[in-house]
């Protein structure tokens, strides 16, 4: 693990991160998607931007969830495909 300090919105946070790259780069998509959230609605305080943002990183994580087990079921269903043609 390695300390790093990363900024979003405006503010500093030191974590231990296991990837850096992945941690910043997640840091810097979080700021981004708070800055988006802010221009639609430039009154709301930082923490409603951060519930917004989680929220919207939630949603985007359980659609991929979602088509990934799609893309599961389809292999699945193509190996017993394959597996049946093989044997005749």
């Amino acid at each position: 693990m390695e300390k790093i300090d990363v900024h979003v919105y405006g503010d500093s946070y030191p974590l231990r991160a296991e990837n850096r790259e992945l941690t910043e780069k997640a840091a810097r998509e979080v700021d981004q998607v708070m800055r988006l959230f802010a221009e639609k609605a430039p009154n709301f305080e930082p923490v409603r931007l951060a519930v917004l943002s989680a929220i919207s990183f939630a949603e985007k994580r359980i659609e991929l969830e979602a088509e990934l087990a799609a893309v599961h079921e389809k292999i699945n269903r193509i190996n017993v495909f394959i597996g049946q043609n093989l044997q005749e």
